[in-house]
């Protein structure tokens, strides 16, 4: 929470963002607790993830569907029986 306050200057400049009192910030900062409804706020203002500060409602985000795919032409596979969209009419 510290970061995200430093990324906007200072923790009044946060608490201005969030609609809240520095005092409530300062607590954030201190007991690293931040309050569901802040998170997007802050991770909006500040860049600092929704996973670095409430990694218990926003694990990290599971790779995409591309990510775990093979490439098309791995090897020893060829296109040989592939479908042609363009032969199919």
């Amino acid at each position: 929470m510290t970061s995200a306050a430093k990324a906007v200057g200072s923790q009044t400049a946060l608490a201005k963002a969030l609609g809240c009192t520095p005092q409530n910030v300062q607590w954030m900062c201190s007991t690293g607790n931040v309050p569901a409804k802040h998170v997007l706020k802050i991770e909006s203002a500040t860049g600092v993830s929704r996973h670095q500060l409430r990694p218990d409602l926003y694990p990290e985000a599971s790779p995409t569907l591309n990510a775990n795919l093979r490439p098309a032409s791995a090897v020893g596979q060829s296109d040989e029986h592939a479908v042609n969209p363009s032969s199919s009419q």
